[in-house]
């Protein structure tokens, strides 16, 4: 589908540099920009990024359980 969209000079400036730096035309971008943030808006996003929401860790790191071993006992209440 296609449609028009205007925009001020100053939006429209920076967008063609970023697309630029990126690489991207600007139906491009402004398609991207507007699929996640209707994504957002949709499905109840945290509006973390992608790139973080499917982070799987990494896999050498061992399990944070496996030091509870090292812990130092508590101390003793010192509110009661």
């Amino acid at each position: 589908m296609n449609f028009n969209l205007y925009l001020d000079d100053q939006t429209a400036k920076e967008l063609d540099r970023t697309a630029k730096k990126l690489g991207e035309t600007r139906s491009g971008l402004i398609r991207k920009a507007l699929r996640e943030w209707l994504d957002k808006k949709t499905l109840g996003s945290p509006g973390w990024p992608s790139l973080i929401l499917e982070w799987q860790g990494v896999p050498d790191t061992p399990p944070f359980e496996s030091y509870r071993g090292e812990l130092l006992p508590p101390r003793e209440d010192t509110f009661s």
